[in-house]
């Protein structure tokens, strides 16, 4: 896929990688609000997000609308989906970054392209053979991998090859489902021995190792036990905007998932450490802290530590509060497209 004729682009093949439930839909439908949202700091880099095609251009607005206006979740992937999305900021580097321009020119476009799968999280499962799944095993939801389909083989290839040639890959790992399951490492582990496998025979492991930048997103910061454990293990700061929203700086991102690892139940966290620290060049990894959603601000303008849950339960479905306030949902992105950039040019 190719920008228009004049504006400089790249095209990131970025994997999105995560347990069932991990909020792989929320967080990309979040995506287009949290370009919306950026602030508007003078001389720092804005971002517009719009659709590669009509299919992921109706993604963003369909889900866009769910989420903020009708304050309810997309519905989870039953299968596999394809999307295509153009990020589009300045210019950054190169020869004319910073100049003047001519009378009469038009300033450059930064313009990078990211293809990637949304698949439904059972995918990255067990190898349980398709035909003996127990009736009440979590594959059992929706369509698609393990429901016996002629094409679900040929579909697990094809998301197997677009992660072994991905450039960099967004793991979401969702403690809240981790306290409760203990299963992160079932659903990270199966595929990552297949993707390093596809990848060694391609000869693109680098110095023993997968050569994909890896952004590790710790997800539902918003969530009540969540948002506490990160406050009691010290890494929460208050944000500088009025409503004084709390965020985990990246720099203390990696600190909170090792605390998550160390405390989690049955050591299944605790091996999906381990595996990154295994797999993965540890320059080429980052971690973050998000909430697709956000927390909740309610009359007062600002972050209230008794009141800021944003999701509740009304009869039986989960519901949003009020307005989305996504964090480090788009940040991921830009770090690896800045990062996949940057080794580009050393080679």
């Amino acid at each position: 896929m190719t920008a228009p004729v004049g504006q400089p682009t790249q095209l990131a093949r970025i994997g999105l990688w995560g347990a069932p439930q991990s909020g792989k839909t929320t967080f990309l439908a979040a995506l287009n609000i949290a370009a919306i949202s950026q602030p508007t700091v003078p001389g720092s880099p804005s971002w517009i997000v719009i659709g590669g095609d009509d299919d992921a251009g109706a993604f963003l607005s369909e889900n866009t609308d769910l989420l903020q206006s009708r304050h309810v979740f997309p519905s989870a992937t039953p299968g596999m989906t394809a999307l295509s999305w153009r990020f589009i900021g300045p210019a950054r580097g190169g020869r004319l970054a910073g100049r003047p321009l001519r009378r009469g020119s038009r300033p450059e476009n930064m313009v990078f392209v990211v293809e990637l799968l949304d698949v439904a999280g059972r995918y990255f499962g067990s190898s349980t053979p398709k035909n003996s799944l127990p009736s009440s095993s979590v594959f059992d939801e929706g369509a698609g991998l393990f429901d016996g389909e002629p094409d679900a083989p040929d579909e697990w290839e094809l998301l197997l090859d677009h992660l072994s040639m991905c450039d960099g890959l967004v793991y979401l790992f969702d403690p809240v489902r981790e306290q409760r399951n203990s299963d992160a490492y079932e659903f990270f582990q199966r595929t990552l021995e297949q993707v390093t496998r596809r990848c060694f025979e391609a000869n693109r492991l680098r110095g023993g190792k997968l050569p994909h930048f890896l952004a590790v997103c710790v997800t539902k910061f918003d969530e009540p036990a969540v948002f506490r454990q990160a406050f009691r293990t010290g890494v929460v700061l208050t944000g500088d905007e009025p409503e004084r929203i709390p965020r985990v700086p990246d720099n203390l991102a990696k600190t909170f998932f090792d605390r998550l690892c160390d405390e989690g139940h049955e050591g299944s966290a605790r091996l999906v450490r381990g595996s990154i620290n295994n797999y993965f060049h540890p320059d080429r990894v980052s971690y973050f802290v998000s909430s697709s959603v956000g927390f909740h601000i309610g009359p007062s303008g600002y972050f209230r530590a008794h009141d800021f849950a944003n999701v509740v339960k009304t009869g039986g479905e989960a519901r949003i509060r009020g307005a989305i306030r996504p964090i480090n949902v788009l940040e991921p992105f830009l770090w690896l497209e800045e990062s996949t950039r940057s080794a580009a040019r050393k080679r």
